[in-house]
């Protein structure tokens, strides 16, 4: 299957940088509600798509992906014989290793690097060395930054907590206590956007999906106006698997089927949702099973290569319909030097 690149450009502020079950969710949606439920099936059974989680791309530099879990430690050394210098500088890089070890997303010449081998250490020294630039949890080479330095890195995208009020239905009255609580929300700059990647062999399928996503919104809060965002694709990705190769890093949520992967480094995530509609299921308990995801950035080998990784579990049946949660890999596979 071909990897279409698809760009959100934020059009409100959004509760989250929506993942790949959020996407799937909306997409599945958007399919029932333009082509019918049974093309929906369809396209469930027959893995006709496999979506991303989006990322952060900066308009002037480059799209951004998860920084793959490496597992590995960067030998900094430590504090004995060394002199007044030595020791501030230690300190020094010690500081800013937990500065380079918090970034959550690499700009896409280190994700392709670090899929050609390219290690932490490496990483590190370059960042040592100026050579790589980090931001809002943003790793990003010097040579990409391009004229966008020009403002500040710090408001690219900026998110804070918003009081919200809980209200109570029935009396239609927060109550006495005020019942307040907060919610993060993101607002973008005019060169930020998102992007993620659709896998298929049919983008035309979706362009009347994307379409009715745009009106409808993506992830929470949309009845309060939140998470709308205009959505366009840009064309065939760039990104590139190394095919010889048998491990790879997931750019999306995963549910691993029985026996099908290794995990190698990895980061697992409880997860529960509630079921998305349009009111479709009101008074119906809507809170989905629980599933145990394995996050975007970790990495597997594959012990038998195929074109799908993952699963697609059914984790709630509410008024006579079958609600999916999304598990497939998107999977993208490199060398990885620490192998």
């Amino acid at each position: 299957m071909k990897i279409w690149d698809i760009r959100l450009f934020p059009v409100s502020s959004f509760h989250q940088f929506p993942s790949s079950d959020t996407l799937f969710g909306a997409i599945c949606w958007g399919i029932v509600r333009i082509y019918g439920p049974q093309k929906l099936i369809d396209s469930i059974e027959k893995r006709k798509f496999v979506v991303s989680s989006s990322f952060p791309y900066i308009d002037g530099a480059c799209a951004f992906y998860p920084k793959p879990i490496l597992g590995e430690s960067v030998d900094l050394g430590n504090l004995d014989g060394k002199n007044v210098e030595q020791k501030r500088t230690l300190i020094n890089n010690i500081s800013k290793y937990k500065k380079f070890k918090k970034a959550i997303y690499v700009s896409e010449k280190i994700f392709l690097d670090i899929l050609d081998g390219v290690g932490e250490n490496t990483l590190f020294q370059n960042y040592l060395d100026g050579k790589i630039k980090i931001f809002n949890n943003m790793m990003i080479k010097s040579e990409e930054c391009g004229d966008i330095f020009d403002i500040s890195f710090e408001t690219v995208y900026v998110s804070t907590l918003v009081q919200k009020n809980s209200i109570d239905r029935i009396v239609l009255s927060t109550g006495k206590s005020g019942q307040t609580f907060y919610q993060t929300e993101y607002f973008g700059s005019r060169i930020f956007s998102l992007h993620f990647l659709v896998r298929t062999d049919d983008i035309d399928f979706f362009r009347p999906v994307f379409r009715y996503l745009e009106d409808t919104g993506i992830g929470a809060n949309r009845s309060t106006g939140k998470g709308f965002f205009r959505i366009k694709i840009m064309g065939e990705s760039n990104l590139r698997n190394v095919s010889d190769s048998d491990i790879f890093v997931s750019l999306s949520r995963y549910i691993p089927q029985q026996d099908e992967v290794e995990p190698i480094f990895y980061e697992v995530m409880p997860y529960r949702s509630k079921v998305e509609s349009n009111g479709e299921f009101k008074g119906e308990d809507i809170f989905k099973s629980k599933v145990i995801y394995l996050k975007e950035g970790s990495i597997f080998r594959v012990k038998q290569k195929k074109d799908v990784y993952g699963t697609v579990p059914v984790v709630k049946e509410i008024a006579g319909n079958r609600i999916y949660q999304n598990g497939l890999a998107f999977d993208v596979f490199g060398k990885f030097e620490m192998m």
